[in-house]
């Protein structure tokens, strides 16, 4: 029966991880000519319109929730995703997916940092192994960027849209602490979820509002409007399809197929996106590779 859950966590993880790398993949199309902004707002309502309702009725009357898990979720939403995102949008519409995704994968990196530091895990050799090829590969990556400019950007913009995905691995790399301290709570995975999804919509509503910034409907206008709508669905099912992978089968299972979404980012932008907005070469897809085994090495013996 254990073999059978887990045959299905990994369809599900596959399922997962090819939706986020096509949602990551809408964003950068609707950014050509919207707003990044724009993209996180779609996004935000979609992921809480469909996950609220589903989980609402799937654990109702009680949900498990705690104030300390309530307020450890809501911390990840903020941190992961909100600000994560927030960062991943701008980095997508800078320097391209294909290049986006290898680095911020290195939040697993990160993770597994503040482990050691604020959860007493510890490292192991093959924990050392990972490290340096996900550093090694990122700092290909990074080199690649700087060589190539996809966008032709003066070089302290491109600095800046180096540094950025870095900046969204270290926020999503935050995200499992405080998530942690929830399901030590007890609560459901997906509850944490819908917790974590409300609190970042939130966030950023009122950043927008305090910004006198707050779209109105014609946000959901225009071509673009569509590939961050369809962005905010395949997220939305990226989120379903990991989480209730988790449900039912270890971390260690789930997590090292959900990581593999970085090469389907860097292939599908190859088979499928204009070079104008992603130029994938061997040496990108190479270090792309490198990046994977590393954080699989980290996840898979964490």
């Amino acid at each position: 029966m254990a073999e059978a859950s887990h045959l299905v966590a990994v369809g599900l993880a596959v399922g997962a991880a090819l939706a986020s790398a096509s949602s990551n993949l809408c964003v950068r199309q609707g950014t050509d000519s919207g707003t990044t902004e724009d993209a996180i707002f779609v996004v935000s309502i979609v992921n809480v319109a469909v996950l609220l309702p589903v989980v609402a009725l799937r654990y109702y009357p009680t949900y498990g929730l705690t104030r300390l898990s309530l307020v450890s979720f809501a911390v990840a939403g903020i941190l992961g995703t909100l600000i994560g995102r927030a960062l991943n949008f701008v980095s997508i519409d800078k320097i391209g997916a294909s290049r986006t995704a290898p680095i911020v994968a290195s939040w697993a990196l990160i993770s597994t940092v503040l482990g050691v530091v604020f959860l007493d895990e510890t490292l192991s050799a093959v924990h050392g192994v990972g490290i340096v090829l996900v550093v090694g590969g990122v700092a290909v990556i990074a080199w690649l960027t700087s060589n190539d400019n996809p966008e032709d950007l003066p070089r302290r913009e491109l600095l800046v849209g180096i540094l950025v995905p870095f900046g969204a691995a270290v926020a999503i790399g935050w995200e499992p602490i405080f998530a942690n301290v929830g399901f030590d709570e007890g609560t459901p995975p997906l509850v944490g979820l819908a917790v974590k999804s409300v609190a970042a919509a939130l966030g950023f509503g009122l950043y927008l509002w305090w910004d006198d910034n707050l779209p109105d409907r014609s946000v959901l206008r225009g071509t673009n409007a569509r590939w961050f709508v369809l962005a905010g669905l395949l997220n939305t099912a990226f989120l379903l399809g990991y989480y209730v992978a988790l449900s039912i089968a270890p971390v260690n299972v789930v997590s090292p197929i959900i990581v593999t979404n970085t090469l389907f980012v860097v292939v599908l932008a190859a088979l499928f996106m204009p070079q104008r907005l992603e130029r994938v070469t061997w040496g990108l897809f190479t270090a792309a590779a490198v990046v994977v085994a590393g954080v699989l090495l980290i996840t898979a013996f964490g």
